[in-house]
């Protein structure tokens, strides 16, 4: 949802990790996330790749690293990945 959390104390991890899957939100004086474990954004790509759709994620910064990260799996440079999507031909 685009909201900045932080680590809930009794999750366990000593470092920020760049990337997280977790099971909990908490809301308390701030918002908190817990059973938490760190992720590599290439496994969200490779293990889960219906929910990782990026053809159908709004624009975001997610989006962005994600499709980095697809661009540097598959040795394309800066160039935008397809969405999926048919494009439609135009007619003269």
């Amino acid at each position: 949802d685009n909201q900045v959390v932080g680590l809930h104390p009794s999750c366990g991890l000593d470092a920020q990790p760049e990337w997280v899957i977790f099971n909990e939100f908490v809301l308390t004086t701030r918002p908190y996330i817990r059973t938490v474990t760190t992720v590599q954004p290439e496994w969200l790509l490779e293990y889960a790749p219906l929910y990782f759709n990026l053809g159908e994620f709004k624009d975001s910064e997610m989006k962005r690293a994600l499709i980095k990260v697809q661009n540097k799996r598959t040795g394309r440079r800066d160039t935008p990945i397809e969405d999926g999507r048919k494009k439609k031909k135009q007619r003269r």
